[in-house]
């Protein structure tokens, strides 16, 4: 088996070689794979009922492509109803094979259709970041498996009989057999939905894998709770690895525990050298697996807060955001750690931007991907290989540069996710910024935070809740620490919000208030998404909730009253 997975190993390196590669000359020529990519795109669905529909079974040429209206997933609710009843031909000539629910963290939840085809672009264009990575150095070479963090999520099947789950889900069908060669966790890990048990297992067998060559979450968030949980449960983890066992604790059926045990080796000797660095106070990521250059997660935007965070764990070992995508599309990859921001993918999907102050106008058109300026931030547009005609997909990117013919943009924040009390509109990305600098500014390490309105005092204000800034049974140090991160953090929003230092100081908006959460608060805000559906490795926590209804019933706050901390 260990000669098998060196020569998986090697084979998969040479992959990844080769993917970048051909990513790098398509970089080249990008606006020229881009027209090629819509070409193939409106002749593979013009003759759909979609198409038919929206007349694109009469487009000849790109300037009538450009006469399209934009799209939102409304316009697309009715079609996906058909395609889950089991009709053909709807938004693609393709099978549709997997209906991909998307996490609803920042809006209602969608099904997005998945073909084999488009299946097959997400796989490539996962190989093509780790592939630059090697060429560049950031990643070393291959000598051992990845631990890729991560719970399949299958809702069933639809009337018509296609699965459905989150998207992930179903490019792990494909991958089959291959990922216990490639993976320190088998699929059994994968399975596991209680996510406090997942990231236990996901650890324990990756212990044991002493040349392990990378780590891999969607979300840094996620990350960080792994990495927490590597340092709260160390010794049980050891000893688990010692005996080859499970402990006790995890709340695990006896099938799935008996399933997952057999997998299981005893490693005495690895878990006697990691007890010594653990002793030692050295149990980061760089001194468990010395082999690790970088880890892989989404770094850009809204995600830099865990970024910080998860620095004191990683033991200097850099984040490398590998790639930007929706269940809709992939749409950019990383490149280096030395230039942040993705490049977009041109053959992908075919991307479009629409400038963001024109983003309210219904007779605005979008850019095509050499017309963006640096600088200037737009909404993604999307038409893909499943169906979606010039849709609005409601991320905000912003134009950074540009890497051969192709854009560099970088993940801003989703639009609409804005707070709106008094006509100030303060976006998450503000509110994101302001509190990283505040957090750095004070030394404070939090699990996780949110920013609500909150219109129960004359005049409204806004309600930080935060999580992880207690001192266990010192009260008096707890309030101290959150009142000097509420100052640091009123202050530091107004200099990035124009306009909420407007209404603070005219005195449409009193000063903000923050309350902290019960430990385990955004742990449980997990919890209610996936059980709602959405997968456990996508979920997001906005850092925005316009709606206090549901601050309140995510966070369980009373409806007046809540004791606020200044």
């Amino acid at each position: 088996m260990i000669g098998t997975r060196r020569l998986v190993g090697a084979g998969l390196e040479v992959g990844l070689r080769i993917a970048a590669l051909q990513f790098l000359k398509e970089a080249r020529q990008a606006p020229l794979i881009a027209q090629e990519t819509l070409t193939r795109i409106l002749e593979l669905n013009g003759e759909t009922a979609w198409g038919r529909d929206r007349g694109l079974n009469r487009l000849s040429t790109s300037d009538a492509f450009q006469d399209l209206p934009l799209t939102t997933y409304r316009d697309y609710e009715p079609y996906v109803e058909r395609i889950a009843a089991g009709e053909p031909n709807v938004l693609s000539r393709e099978p549709v094979t997997y209906l991909a629910l998307t996490s609803g963290t920042t809006g209602p939840q969608k099904m997005i259709p998945v073909t084999r085809r488009q299946t097959r672009i997400v796989v490539r264009h996962m190989f093509v970041p780790m592939g630059l990575a090697l060429r560049s150095g950031v990643l070393g070479p291959i000598r051992g498996r990845m631990l890729q963090v991560m719970t399949e999520h299958v809702s069933g099947t639809t009337a018509g009989g296609i699965p459905m789950g989150a998207a992930t889900s179903g490019g792990l069908q494909r991958m089959g057999w291959m990922l216990g060669l490639i993976w320190t966790s088998p699929m059994s890990v994968v399975r596991v939905q209680d996510q406090a048990a997942s990231r236990y297992l996901h650890l324990l067998f990756a212990l044991g894998e002493e040349h392990l060559w990378t780590l891999i979450c969607f979300f840094p968030s996620t990350l960080l709770f792994v990495l927490r949980d590597l340092q709260a449960r160390a010794s049980e983890l050891l000893r688990d690895l010692a005996d080859g066992t499970i402990t006790r604790n995890l709340d695990l059926p006896t099938d799935v525990r008996e399933e997952i045990s057999r997998a299981l080796q005893r490693q005495p000797a690895r878990a006697r050298a990691l007890t010594t660095l653990l002793d030692q106070g050295r149990f980061t990521v760089h001194d468990i697996w010395p082999d690790v250059r970088a880890v892989l997660s989404a770094s850009s935007g809204t995600f830099g807060f865990y970024v910080d965070q998860l620095r004191p764990f990683l033991g200097g070992v850099p984040v490398f955001s590998p790639v930007y995508s929706a269940s809709e599309a992939v749409i950019g990859v990383g490149v280096s750690l030395d230039r942040p921001g993705y490049v977009l993918c041109p053959s992908a999907a075919y991307v479009e931007f629409l400038p963001l102050e024109e983003a309210d106008d219904p007779a605005a058109r979008p850019l095509a991907l050499d017309q963006i300026e640096t600088g200037q931030d737009y909404e993604v547009v999307l038409t893909t290989y499943t169906g979606l005609t010039r849709y609005r997909l409601g991320d905000v990117v912003r134009a950074v540069g540009w890497f051969g013919e192709a854009p560099v943009i970088e993940f801003v924040e989703r639009r609409g996710q804005i707070i709106n009390v008094v006509g100030e509109k303060t976006s998450e990305a503000q509110i994101s910024r302001a509190f990283e600098d505040a957090c750095r500014e004070v030394g404070a390490a939090v699990v996780d935070y949110v920013v609500t309105p909150d219109a129960t005092s004359t005049p409204a204000r806004y309600l930080l809740l935060v999580e992880g800034l207690g001192r266990g049974n010192d009260v008096a140090s707890e309030v101290a620490d959150v009142s000097a991160l509420l100052q640091s953090f009123e202050r530091r929003l107004r200099e990035v919000s124009p306009d909420y230092d407007d209404a603070r100081r005219i005195g449409e908006l009193a000063l903000m208030v923050a309350h902290v959460l019960a430990p385990g608060s955004f742990e449980r805000f997990r919890d209610l998404r996936s059980s709602a559906g959405a997968s456990p490795s996508q979920v997001k926590v906005p850092h925005v909730l316009p709606d206090p209804a549901a601050a309140r019933r995510y966070f369980a706050l009373p409806d007046h009253g809540a004791a606020f901390a200044r």
